[in-house]
């Protein structure tokens, strides 16, 4: 009973965003979702997800007049109220289009819980009575649908079958169903699901069974997650998959004929678990972890989604190169998933926290070197994005003001290795093994919660006071200035120092390259034996030093160290942004062979945004032939860029 009776339209004329968290509608501080439970069916002739999402509510305001429901792209069938006897009793909604936010934000879905009142007064009492109602929505998706993506069986592996596959963070999980799409709501949820045999279907959740309904040829699946997660964590996929185990508690979900490579390639799962644990003296409680490698259409290195960490195919280097992203996506298990950022302004709570922790993992299996190397390029591509951005943008501080517009124009390695970079800076003054503490009370603290850095702040100060002399801690404490760090855009005021024996090496080879002095033979070696982290410094070296470099000698680095065909595909890209910046027309085919076989907005954002600096029309008419191969996400943001140049 969709209508637009006058008294209610009146009152929501000028619906806003939530003060709390301006990237949703949803009345969260009034009502908030606590228990979710999907059932759904899969057409992949339609490219449509059709079902019901029920959704128990708890209700926190006694004056509640209408429950508001994030919404962007999918149709509404039905919205009734469920009793305890399960009856269900149809509700008057609206869906509201008179925001101006509209195309980032969506179309909320309000529901006029008065109007129970005409058809059962007794319902509506109990309901405030026991402060909990239950909603079930019938509802399709549509073509507006960005979280989802559908694949055609030519964009598989094996090309057999079709392959679908949903993308939630920042804001697209109200492009699944209706829901309170804001981090600051977790709640546990339950999917159940039905897709034709022989496809696989998977939800981030524990597997709890799965059978066979014969006649209509579909396999039915059913998944929990017992531990209350935020909309942006909710993952479906379905596809021909199989899977490899690792270890007691790790495994590996791939296209079939994949799993077995990528096991092989991710076989330091359990370890980098195992490390998180020790470091933050917290179980990793969610009892399994497993990573499912995508097609190549993924916009992200990897994806956190809990029990079932997304993963590009870009990872499968053959030689474990690239594992650090597994180490990433596990540390997410405490934040990000456990402990999570309460709107998006605090996003460096989630991303920088996560960066540090990688870094403490990568310093543990691979040294102290090595991971302050990664600092250093992780630096370097800070730079690169608050100079991409502007000094004085509000997307280069830490706590950026994400109001009428979709987080994901917003988000860049600032969050990550800005907020990286002050931790580092909050260990100095109190030494690793205090700041170990900390992290691990903040984890204790919060988990199952949604928090903003004050909360950090607190646990920090409360630590420092207890650990150390009264008066040294006083004297720390006063020299950090937190809202310094956290609101000031452009560079951090304090800048870090990172040292490692690699840059020497790093320094050397581009010093004989830049005298003609270097023996093709020993550099070819060194660089082949160098891990991928030195690599890649080597080339973000030439990258920030590029007006010493000529046409003639990148292209003759690039043929003393076989750049295109024998490295890993983090090397590849940033190989093509030299090119790019250098103007070296001849190897836009290489670009564009490699902008056809990769959807990483890592590697399209800078090869895409280099292109259009050297060749807008032709960069254009390639993007707009091929854009179909990428993910919603990644077009929309591509072709920002291009319209931007109009």
């Amino acid at each position: 009973i969709c209508f637009k009776m006058s008294h209610f339209y009146i009152k929501m004329a000028h619906l806003k965003a939530n003060k709390q968290d301006v990237n949703t509608y949803s009345n969260f501080d009034e009502v908030t979702q606590k228990f979710v439970e999907l059932d759904v069916s899969i057409d992949f002739d339609k490219k449509e997800l059709t079902g019901t999402v029920k959704t128990e509510f708890e209700i926190i305001n006694p004056s509640l007049q209408e429950i508001i429901l994030d919404l962007h792209g999918p149709e509404i069938i039905s919205v009734n109220l469920v009793n305890e006897e399960l009856d269900e009793i149809p509700l008057k909604y609206e869906i509201y289009t008179k925001n101006k936010d509209k195309e980032a934000l969506g179309t909320p879905l309000i529901i006029y819980l008065e109007s129970i009142k005409e058809e059962n007064a007794s319902e509506y009492d109990k309901i405030f009575e026991d402060k909990l109602v239950t909603i079930i929505i019938s509802f399709k998706t549509t073509e507006k649908c960005n979280g989802i993506q559908y694949l055609t069986k030519e964009q598989t592996y094996n090309k057999k079958y079709p392959f679908m596959f949903t993308q939630c963070e920042a804001i697209q999980c109200r492009t699944l169903f209706p829901c309170q799409d804001t981090p600051s709501v977790k709640a546990k949820y339950k999917a159940k699901t039905s897709v034709d045999m022989p496809l696989t279907f998977l939800f981030g959740g524990i597997m709890k069974s799965h059978y066979y309904d014969s006649p209509n040829k579909r396999k039915i699946m059913c998944f929990e997650q017992n531990i209350p997660i935020p909309s942006y964590l909710v993952a479906f996929v379905a596809g021909e998959l199989e899977y490899t185990k690792i270890s007691k508690r790790c495994g590996v979900w791939a296209e079939a004929g994949l799993s077995a490579k990528a096991a092989w390639e991710f076989v330091d799962a359990e370890k980098y678990i195992e490390i998180a644990e020790n470091y933050l003296n917290h179980p990793y409680e969610w009892k399994v972890y497993n990573i499912l490698v995508l097609p190549f259409s993924f916009p992200f290195g990897g994806m956190e989604n809990p029990n079932l960490t997304f993963v590009t195919p870009a990872l499968l280097a053959g030689d474990r190169s690239m594992s650090n992203v597994i180490g990433h996506e596990i540390s997410h298990s405490w934040t990000g998933n456990l402990v999570t950022n309460r709107n998006w302004a605090n996003f460096w709570v989630n991303e920088g926290f996560t960066k540090f922790m990688e870094r403490k993992l990568d310093k543990n299996l691979l040294g102290e070197d090595m991971a302050q190397l990664e600092s250093i390029v992780g630096n370097n591509s800070l730079i690169s994005a608050i100079k991409m951005y502007g000094e004085d943008s509000n997307f280069t501080c830490l706590s950026p003001d994400f109001s009428g517009v979709d987080p994901d124009d917003g988000f860049s390695t600032i969050p990550y290795e800005k907020g990286y970079q002050f931790l580092v800076f909050l260990e100095e003054k109190v030494g690793e093994e205090i700041f170990r503490e900390i992290m691990s009370k903040y984890i204790d603290t919060f988990k199952y919660k949604s928090v903003d850095w004050t909360d950090f702040k607190n646990v920090y100060e409360e630590c420092v006071l207890e650990k150390m002399n009264r008066r040294n801690a006083r004297k720390i404490l006063n020299v950090i200035d937190w809202n310094k760090w956290v609101t000031e855009t452009g560079f951090p005021s304090y800048k870090m120092e990172f040292k490692s024996k690699y840059t020497k090496e790093v320094d050397d080879l581009i010093d004989q390259f830049l005298k003609g002095e270097e023996n093709p033979e020993s550099a070819l070696e060194l660089f082949k034996n160098w891990h991928t982290n030195v690599k890649l410094a080597f080339l973000d070296e030439i990258k920030k030093n590029i007006d010493k470099f000529d046409g003639s000698l990148i292209l003759k680095i690039k043929e003393e160290l076989n750049l295109v065909e024998a490295y890993n595909d983090d090397v590849k890209a940033i190989w093509y942004e030299i090119t790019l910046d250098k103007g070296l027309s001849d190897e836009i085919e290489n670009v564009k062979n490699f902008l056809q076989t990769h959807g990483r907005l890592k590697y399209l954002k800078p090869l895409y945004f280099g292109w259009i600096q050297l060749d807008l029309n032709n960069a254009g008419k390639f993007f707009e032939e091929n854009k179909y191969l990428y993910h919603p996400i990644a077009r929309r943001l591509i072709q920002n860029k291009f319209d931007s140049q109009k």
